[in-house]
């Protein structure tokens, strides 16, 4: 069982990477690369331990869902059938995957929480595996890493990286878009408060305080310029 397992995931690092080759440098490789490996540091310290295969699986797939899909694009489910049918995993342990990488992401937590579906808001506060994904992505997108993620996804979209300097505010619409300087206090500051692990709130502090301090040397460097 041990050699399916390891050709299961051999195969879908391979997929994987050439998958996320054409994306921008917030969303490569690399990015799932970390998301995977601090997931697994994640579930490995819950007890019980959640199904590292899954959390694994799911790790490496996170970004296979709607971020960059257009209407041509082939159903999750049809894009990963070939490697969710391979004999080392179950069929509940594919359903699984497939329930939690659309669960992943900040926007679908939020929209859970004004569902009238009391069974799939429960799913989402008890599913460990689905949480030791979401802890490792939201990390991911603070800190260090997230400062030049937020950075590299804002020189992807055309979006300016600083507040004006005359005014010290964007011309955004609250979503974001006005500047990687906004982003911040738009979604990235409110991560940390929505972390569910002991280890990713634990560790989100200390990334939440780097982008604290970031952003207070960016308002003196600013301030240099008025």
């Amino acid at each position: 069982m041990g050699k399916d397992i390891d050709d299961l995931l051999k195969q879908a690092e391979t997929f994987v990477r050439a998958h996320m080759a054409g994306y921008d440098p917030s969303h490569d490789w690399h990015h799932v690369e970390r998301v995977r490996r601090l997931a697994l540091k994640i579930a490995q310290s819950l007890d019980p331990q959640p199904d590292l295969l899954v959390v694994e699986l799911a790790a490496l797939f996170h970004d296979l869902d709607d971020k960059y899909r257009t209407s041509t694009s082939p159903t999750l489910s049809d894009l990963l059938s070939p490697l969710l049918s391979h004999p080392a995993i179950s069929s509940c342990q594919s359903e699984l995957i497939l329930k939690i990488i659309p669960s992943v992401s900040y926007t679908s937590e939020l929209k859970s929480l004004i569902e009238q579906n009391d069974e799939r808001r429960n799913w989402q506060r008890d599913c460990k595996e689905l949480h030791s994904v979401q802890d490792s992505d939201r990390l991911d997108a603070i800190g260090s890493i997230g400062i030049m993620r937020c950075a590299a996804f804002s020189c992807k979209v055309n979006r300016k990286l600083m507040e004006d300097v005359e005014t010290g505010s964007g011309d955004g619409d609250g979503s974001g878009s006005g500047s990687a300087e906004g982003h911040f206090e738009e979604k990235l500051l409110r991560i940390r408060d929505r972390m569910k692990t002991p280890f990713g709130k634990e560790e989100a502090e200390k990334r939440h305080q780097t982008m604290v301090e970031f952003l207070s040397s960016l308002d003196r460097e600013r301030d240099l310029l008025i």
